[in-house]
């Protein structure tokens, strides 16, 4: 009897676990996305605030893309032990 609650709960952790990948692998598209596009719409706005069309706009997306990738890279070494 305990060895079929050994095996429940060994599914019901792997079950978990592969939850938590997905949930992982489903953020990563929305880390690289949004920071760029984020600095796109600030910089736009300042360009449009201090007459700076359009250097504010292109140094935030690369602000924005180096923010993504940084956070991804964060995210691989937390996860990618597949833990």
């Amino acid at each position: 009897m305990s060895e079929n609650l050994r095996e429940e709960s060994l599914l019901s952790t792997e079950d978990g676990n592969q939850k938590r990948m997905l949930a992982v692998y489903l953020t990563i598209p929305f880390v690289l996305a949004i920071p760029p596009v984020l600095g796109w719409f600030i910089g736009e706005w300042l360009d449009g605030k201090l007459n700076t069309k359009p250097f504010l706009s292109y140094a935030l997306i690369v602000l924005g893309f180096i923010a993504g990738f940084k956070e991804l890279f964060r995210i691989i070494r937390r996860f990618g032990n597949g833990v």
